[in-house]
């Protein structure tokens, strides 16, 4: 009869444990540079949405992500800048009058970087 020693116990602990610890630090990445280039993605999408919002409908745009998702100008219904948390809301606004579209990080002043390129936004 084959018994199951100390040793193989803590070694399939301790292998189950480095699986979970290596798969679950690639699904939650804490690096800055990819977090910061996932918003200016987010933001991009966002700018785009509202700009086609403005020329199809020819007016401002004044709403909320779930208003460009419910009306089809954005893929997804929801976008999180992912150095926040789900309720943080990016600050969108189109004046169809100037052409001018504003979208901002709800964490641009505590991450500088966390905004649109000026060739985007001009």
């Amino acid at each position: 009869m084959r018994s199951i020693t100390i040793y193989k116990v803590i070694s399939i602990i301790a292998a189950t444990t480095l699986i979970f610890i290596l798969v679950l630090g690639q699904k939650y990445s804490t690096d800055p540079k990819q977090e910061t280039n996932e918003c200016i993605k987010n933001m991009r999408e966002i700018y785009g949405a509202i700009e086609n919002y403005m020329i199809e409908r020819e007016q401002g745009f004044n709403g909320s992500i779930s208003d460009l998702y419910r009306t089809g100008f954005l893929k997804k219904p929801s976008y999180i800048c992912p150095s926040g948390k789900p309720d943080d809301k990016y600050f969108l606004q189109g004046d169809y009058e100037t052409g001018k579209i504003t979208v901002i990080c709800p964490h641009a002043h505590e991450l500088p970087d966390h905004v649109l390129p000026e060739s985007l936004t001009e």
